[in-house]
């Protein structure tokens, strides 16, 4: 069985997307002197609800099933996510990555494996506020996937997406989310959040495609820097 994540493939395709992203957040989000900088990064684990999938091939008859899915957050890559943001007051602008990842458990007769690693990757444009010691996120972007499937034999682990890389433009998301902030240092803080996500997804298969829905819900931590001490 081949893996998406030997050395080499992880540094053709993993970083890229992610460092465009962030340049692309610098460039749009609001400036002002006045305004509050953070930069956040989480490791995690989610839970995603059982949803169908069908898997459509040329010339064969269409293969649907009721998928039920594991994240599992460090094998063979990592569950991560980071958030560039703007503050002035009590509301912001971000823009957040989000490394989800997706494995099929119950893989239908037909199907030897499918799983969308590394991973289910969120772009996510956000509104923030806080009320009361917590903080709201709200956020809609596209998905870009690196699926890796065996269907009727074929083996599909070469995805050739944008930029030389492997990530395929899969779909589109939206997610929302609550966390709370423990000030550990000057312009250091201890971050925890709880965010939902739904993300139509669609991924490559060979001769064809295979099409699901994610709703997870994920369970972050990690730290959060500002460029004001409060």
């Amino acid at each position: 069985m081949l893996y998406p994540t030997s050395v080499y493939r992880f540094r053709r395709g993993g970083p890229v997307l992610p460092l465009l992203a962030i340049l692309l957040a610098i460039v749009l989000l609001p400036r002002s002197a006045r305004a509050q900088w953070r930069i956040d990064a989480w490791l995690g684990d989610a839970w995603s609800a059982p949803t169908n999938v069908t898997f459509m091939q040329a010339s064969e008859p269409d293969i649907s099933a009721t998928g039920h899915w594991s994240t599992r957050p460090f094998d063979p890559t990592w569950y991560y996510g980071g958030r560039i943001s703007s503050w002035k007051g009590n509301s912001g602008w971000g823009f957040e990555y989000l490394h989800h990842k997706i494995y099929m458990d119950n893989p239908p007769p037909g199907v030897e494996f499918f799983r969308v690693t590394n991973g289910v990757n969120l772009f996510l444009p956000e509104r923030l506020w806080r009320r009361h010691g917590w903080e709201f996120n709200v956020g809609a972007g596209p998905v870009m996937v690196v699926p890796v499937s065996k269907v009727r034999g074929l083996e599909y682990d070469n995805a050739n997406g944008i930029f030389d890389s492997r990530y395929e433009f899969g779909g589109g998301a939206i997610a929302a989310g609550i966390s709370r902030r423990l000030r550990l240092l000057p312009f250091t803080f201890g971050e925890v959040s709880i965010q939902g996500s739904a993300a139509y997804v669609r991924g490559r298969i060979v001769d064809g495609h295979a099409t699901t829905m994610n709703y997870a819900l994920h369970i972050q931590y990690g730290l959060s820097l500002q460029t004001k001490p409060r």
